[in-house]
């Protein structure tokens, strides 16, 4: 860093179309959204996003399923964007959406490992941006590859993502003495606890310790994790990440000896919508609030902890749902961090705000002992104090929180004893028919395409033969299923027991 000159940067990421000061699961207005968002600018700032801004909210949702273009880039641009990178779920919704924002958004895009083999996204892999006062700040983008691991194919097409450290190590090479700052911009998490430096885990889904550790950034935003970070010092490099769903926001200073220093910002309590944006909000809230069936009874979240060990209604009718669209034996489901749940009287909001993602299913042929591998692997999620106690084990909160991580099955019955050594819990393991589950007899098991990849620490899935599957967003396969009958019937019992 040869030039001491002051810099200030206002950072955003994973803010999943959340632009109105609303998480949806009600009308009540909450500090948050992209829209309360204001970012005092000069010729020393930047405004950045870290990618994951296209996808995850009832609003893109609407959007999607209604024809509405997406308001996003708009937001970005009336708010003086001047860089992004793309995240993994910025694939969800195909290249043509893709592109559409890209083309209409004033910010350039930056993702190093992502070449477009077909010429129409309009992305770079780095760049140098020369400040009022002079400063050359060097700018590299780059995205976690396990996109290839999760995304659908068709989403991909004429894409190639690379190995973000390979990436990211060839562009600082492209930009070494051209620059005086050296900033990236991850769309991936930390894979090391930040007070003793113990790996949290030893898949490269997450590389942020190591790029600062193997490449010469002075200053690393992360993304990808949701994980409220205002600023730590790790090998020399300055690293932050903000929460998700636009909840705060970064501002990132360095001051005239090249010290870096951060802090995570509140969103204003009020928003100042431009009339069409008023007139969005209200087209979705009525949207959202349009009736679409009836349970048997009202399902309502209780904490993570007491769901995995007293199963959920919510996983329930998630899973009726998935045995009935996809005719397998056995469906397991998760429940996504935060869920609105349902009153006995469904409307498009209880849905949609209860299963936010764009996952479709698969139907996986699976042997009984990959069955019982599943199980052991959710009855992980439990640790037992020392005082005897039970509270949720580390690698489903380390680096992130991950309830997503715990499935809740149906089509079998089966008990955990947390008595037992982690990997010798399932006890019992039956179908539904009272018959027992054969290690070596093979069955048909629905679940998510992203559970089907493997991901959340399931890589026994991956190389199971697919039988099927099926195109259709699990949460439009829910709302069919209130349109196609008077009531939908949840039982009281749950099919597994956890003894302590």
């Amino acid at each position: 860093m040869s030039m001491k000159k002051k810099l200030t940067i206002y950072y955003t990421s994973d803010t999943h179309g959340y632009l109105y000061p609303t998480h949806f699961r009600d009308r009540e207005p909450h500090p948050m959204g992209l829209l309360s968002m204001r970012f005092p600018k000069d010729e020393n700032t930047l405004i950045i996003d870290g990618g994951d801004t296209i996808q995850g909210s009832p609003l893109i949702y609407y959007c999607r399923t209604e024809g509405e273009p997406l308001p996003v880039a708009r937001a970005l641009n009336d708010r003086g964007y001047d860089f992004v990178t793309l995240g993994n779920h910025d694939f969800n919704l195909g290249q043509e959406k893709l592109g559409a924002y890209l083309r209409e958004l004033k910010a350039e895009c930056l993702c190093a490992n992502v070449r477009d083999e077909t010429g129409s996204l309009d992305i770079a892999p780095w760049t140098i941006k020369v400040m009022g006062n002079g400063l050359r700040v060097g700018l590299v983008g780059i995205v976690t590859d396990w996109v290839n691991r999760w995304e659908k194919p068709e989403n991909l097409v004429g894409l190639k993502i690379t190995d973000p450290l390979e990436a990211a190590r060839q562009a600082c090479l492209a930009l070494r003495d051209q620059c005086d700052v050296l900033v990236g911009i991850y769309h991936g998490g930390i894979e090391k606890d930040l007070a003793t430096g113990k790996l949290l885990s030893d898949t490269d889904e997450n590389i942020a310790c190591r790029l600062c550790e193997e490449l010469p950034f002075d200053l690393l935003l992360t993304g990808h994790q949701h994980m409220a970070l205002p600023g730590t010092a790790w090998a020399g490099t300055w690293m932050v990440q903000p929460p998700a769903n636009a909840e705060k926001y970064v501002r990132v200073t360095m001051d005239e000896a090249g010290r870096f220093s951060s802090d995570l910002l509140p969103v204003p309590d009020r928003a100042e919508l431009r009339p069409e944006e008023e007139a969005l909000l209200k087209k979705v809230d009525a949207w959202l609030d349009q009736p679409v069936g009836h349970l048997s009874r009202p399902l309502w979240p209780k904490d993570h902890l007491s769901m995995a060990l007293e199963g959920s209604g919510i996983a329930a009718l998630f899973n009726q749902v998935q045995l009935h669209a996809s005719g397998a034996q056995i469906s397991c489901a998760a429940l996504g961090n935060e869920v609105r749940g349902f009153d006995r009287a469904v409307t498009v909001r209880d849905v949609v705000a209860s299963y936010v993602y764009t996952n479709t299913l698969v139907v996986l042929r699976v042997t009984g002992r990959v069955l019982r591998q599943g199980l052991e692997q959710c009855a992980s999620f439990f640790q037992v104090t020392p005082e005897g106690g039970l509270r949720v084990a580390a690698p489903f909160l380390e680096p992130k929180e991950a309830y997503y991580n715990y499935d809740y099955f149906a089509g079998i019955r089966y008990i955990f004893d947390l008595r037992k050594p982690v990997g010798e819990r399932v006890v019992s393991l039956t179908m539904d028919s009272g018959e027992p589950v054969d290690p070596d007899e093979s069955y048909t098991l629905c679940m998510c395409d992203y559970r089907a990849t493997g991901s959340g620490d399931f890589d026994f899935y991956r190389d199971c033969p697919r039988v099927r599957e099926i195109q259709t967003d699990i949460s439009e396969l829910i709302l069919d299923a209130f349109r196609g009958c008077e009531e939908i019937d949840i039982p009281e019992e749950s099919p597994y027991r956890v003894i302590r």
